[in-house]
């Protein structure tokens, strides 16, 4: 087994909520018991579906969030010689993750107090709002966690582009993705702090508190001015409009432009780039050698001034022009990519981050995304693709024995 994991065992309990941070451990080598009830997770029933037909080996979803781990069925809801089983795994693992609803699990006889005979055992329990407080008991889901928490309210359109738009989900389980990085980190920390001292300890992780940890400008402009940002179509959200970031190439492309002129040295680069196409003739007059002047959001003539150079100048140039002009002249700018522009990739490719996969009801094999890191000692390894529900049930009880 490689990975700078190997050799930990990590029991989950998890459904949507908290199996990314399942997969984060067993991509780093940990051996992950991923423990279903005979219905499977309700992950399972996420789409979309290989072959679009609906089955608990089938999900797409499920496949990405769950590779690395194995899966045993245990009926420990009900059934207290599937909970004593459970219990003797949890005696001998490293590290449990749940995401079950506060107080459940000690419902149950699997408590803080029922796992205590571990004393080195990492308990990490993801919840929507936290094991006590007003919220503990409220339901949850990406999508309220991500409106409750504060992100939403900075994501969305601005009034100019969309009338009266109101606040927008950024999807892909961002708020069930964050909480996850978050509860990582947490036991990556508990893990250095029971090296040193042979103890373990209980993690309390709140996706309401994490996303509220992760507004960027929101809550800071809040606490100290007591200003309220506005939503900006395809930038960060400000307390003042600020110039679009986003405009159409000559091609029908759109490319993302940022920090014009913050410096002199690339001001130099990009009004000369113009110039020599006929763009931005007026640059050269003093009032924009100041850097301040040429800022976005700054309200300045100038600033307004250079934006709308720059949307001519887009619409007079294709998306790989812009993209590599400005590259070349050591900009941030980069074209707004398709889904299969990025599977197409020859940098992602060349840099091996893609990894086949294959699985029920798909012909042949697919790609899906691969290390996020890239370490010299321990590599990620795609060691086993996502399991079927309860596929290593019998290994697993066996290793009881």
């Amino acid at each position: 087994m490689t990975g700078p994991l190997a050799g930990l065992r990590v029991i989950e309990l998890c459904d949507e909520l908290g199996q990314y941070a399942g997969k984060l451990l067993a991509d780093l080598g940990a051996d992950v018991v991923k423990m279903e009830l005979p219905g499977g997770s309700a992950a399972r029933g996420i789409g979309p579906f290989a072959g679009d037909i609906e089955g608990p080996n089938r999900s797409l979803n499920f496949w990405y969030y769950n590779t690395n781990k194995r899966s045993a069925v245990l009926d420990y809801e009900s059934d207290e010689d599937a909970r004593e089983r459970l219990r003797r795994l949890i005696k001998g693992a490293d590290i449990l993750i749940e995401d079950h609803a506060p107080g459940h699990l000690a419902s149950i006889g699997l408590g803080r107090e029922e796992l205590a005979a571990n004393a080195g055992l990492i308990h990490c329990a993801i919840t929507g709002f936290g094991q006590d407080g007003p919220w503990a008991q409220y339901r949850v889901t990406d999508m309220v966690a991500l409106a409750a928490g504060g992100p939403m309210n900075m994501n969305g359109y601005d009034e100019a582009d969309v009338p009266s738009a109101p606040p927008i989900r950024g999807h892909g389980d961002q708020g069930y993705n964050t909480a996850c990085h978050y509860a990582a980190i947490g036991i990556l920390a508990a893990l250095v702090h029971r090296d040193a001292t042979g103890e373990g300890q209980y993690i309390d992780c709140s996706m309401h508190e994490a996303l509220s940890s992760t507004t960027e400008v929101g809550l800071p402009y809040y606490l100290t001015l007591g200003q309220d940002v506005v939503r900006q179509t395809g930038r960060h959200a400000s307390v003042l409009h600020t110039e679009p970031w986003v405009y159409p190439t000559g091609d029908g492309r759109d490319v993302l432009v940022f920090g014009i002129g913050r410096d002199n040295a690339s001001w130099k680069r990009i009004k000369e780039w113009f110039q020599a196409d006929g763009f931005g003739m007026q640059f050269d007059e003093a009032r924009f050698d100041a850097p301040a002047n040429r800022q976005p959001g700054r309200g300045t003539q100038e600033a307004a001034e250079i934006m709308a150079e720059v949307r001519r100048f887009f619409a007079a140039h294709t998306s790989e022009e812009i993209y590599r002009g400005g590259q070349e002249r050591g900009q941030a700018w980069g074209p707004v990519r398709s889904p299969e522009e990025t599977l197409d990739d020859p940098h992602l490719h060349d840099r091996g981050f893609f990894v086949a996969i294959a699985g029920e009801g798909l012909d042949g094999i697919a790609l899906m995304p691969g290390a996020p890191y890239v370490f010299s000692a321990t590599p990620w390894e795609l060691r086993r693709p996502a399991p079927k529900l309860g596929e290593h049930t019998a290994e697993i009880l066996a290793e009881l024995a």
